[in-house]
């Protein structure tokens, strides 16, 4: 005791282990999922995977001559973030004032930020990041004359030094933010060319993935629909002489229909040059339900396999208890996995102490019931499971899950680990 500062203390045994884990394990490279090496449940990213969507999309969106700025909110990982933007994206989509946060504290220099931009603190650190950094660029939504004057105001006290980008929102009926006709939008374009000293209007946005299917079940002539609506407020605007830039900005694209987006927006004829923006996230893990199906439309669509992407994102579980012939009690349930867009699908079985993925065909395996830290999977007989065996499963809809896990793992073919991968919800 006599070496120690008079006012420091010994860490008790759970302050020391919370303060190791606290980030997730310090020195994981090399370890391996299937050999137990990791604490389970885990949530893995296929590496080989990731890198092939990554390209892939990259190449889709640059073939097509649009830009592509994804929604890193799907990850909210500084270490994915970086991959996207090193592949070639324009920039990186963000929906609230904590996500922009966290991507200018780890560099991203062009921030699209998919929402109204209301709330005082948020405008102010965003004034306060445009005047301390030249070389950042930001882009918000605008929907209302009263959300244009609030922003102006609270600019106009936070003293930027420069404009703040802004792009008109076109909304669907019932849907979420966005002007419903076309009288409005050019109404709340001319509501920011009074604010002209504060505000630029760049563009217009919308998100397609809210439009709902009439009476025909069928989803495309909608989207199509609202999709021209952008195109035709764009137009209003731009015979108005209301954009305050020489390239206009048009914007949309969910992970659902990308395709349709590029179709409908390159289509536009404006008198000024006009660049199509696309923010489609999901692209870079997909998944085993939602965006699966929805890559398979586009396909059938567009009659092409291109992007070809492929789901990256699993969750290893042990199974527990194996307590009725027909019923596998596994250690990974809502806690672990979204389930807003169907539950998990059964992927892989490896016996306990083995390394060797036996593949699950869907017949037979189904999740019957799941709670906070379990999921109950319904087996077909001579299933082969045991007690200490581990059962990947794949997730629906990538965002749901990423927002459960604050340390993911890059795994390797054989699943050793290569990185691990924060998140910052």
């Amino acid at each position: 005791m006599a070496d120690e500062a008079p006012n420091s203390r010994k860490l008790g045994y759970w302050e020391t282990t919370l303060a190791r884990t606290a980030d997730g394990p310090a020195d994981v490279a090399g370890s391996n999922v299937l050999r137990e090496d990791l604490p389970l449940p885990v949530c893995v990213l296929r590496a080989t995977a990731l890198e092939r969507n990554l390209a892939r999309f990259q190449r889709f969106s640059e073939d097509a001559g649009v830009l592509l700025c994804p929604h890193a909110k799907t990850t909210m990982s500084p270490a994915l973030f970086g991959r996207q933007l090193a592949a070639g994206a324009w920039g990186l989509t963000f929906a609230t004032g904590p996500q922009v946060r966290v991507a200018r504290a780890h560099g991203v220099r062009r921030i699209f930020y998919a929402n109204q931009l209301t709330g005082a603190a948020d405008i102010r650190y965003v004034c306060d990041e445009l005047r301390r950094d030249p070389g950042f660029e930001f882009y918000c939504l605008v929907d209302s004359v009263a959300g244009v004057r609030l922003l102006a105001d609270r600019v106009a006290a936070a003293r930027p030094g420069r404009r703040v980008n802004v792009l008109v929102e076109g909304g669907l009926a019932g849907g979420r933010c966005g002007v419903r006709d076309l009288p409005a939008a050019v109404g709340v374009a001319e509501a920011v060319r009074a604010a002209g000293a504060h505000l630029a209007l760049v563009g217009v946005e919308g998100f397609e993935g809210l439009a709902r299917p009439r009476g025909d079940g069928h989803r495309e002539p909608v989207v199509r629909e609202f999709l021209r609506f952008l195109t035709g407020i764009a137009a209003a605007l731009d015979e108005r002489d209301l954009f305050d830039t020489g390239e206009v900005l048009l914007t949309a694209g969910g992970s659902s229909f990308f395709d349709l987006v590029v179709e409908e927006l390159t289509a536009a004829r404006l008198r000024r040059p006009a660049r199509v923006v696309l923010r489609s996230g999901c692209y870079l893990s997909e998944d085993w339900g939602l965006y699966r199906e929805a890559l398979a439309d586009v396909h059938a669509r567009t009659g092409s396999a291109e992007p070809a992407l492929e789901p990256a994102i699993e969750v290893w579980a042990q199974v527990l208890s194996v307590p009725e012939p027909e019923l596998v009690i596994l250690s990974a349930g809502r806690r672990d996995f979204g389930q807003d867009a169907g539950n998990p699908v059964a992927l892989a079985h490896v016996r306990r102490g083995s390394a060797e993925r036996r593949s699950l065909p869907g017949a037979g395996w189904r999740m019957a019931a799941v709670s906070d830290q379990h999921a109950h999977m319904a087996v077909p007989p001579g299933h082969g499971v045991e007690v200490g065996d581990l059962v990947a499963l794949g997730p629906s809809h990538p965002c749901t899950t990423f927002d459960k896990w604050r340390t993911l793992y890059l795994v390797d073919d054989d699943y050793t680990v290569t990185e691990a991968v924060r998140t910052f919800f």
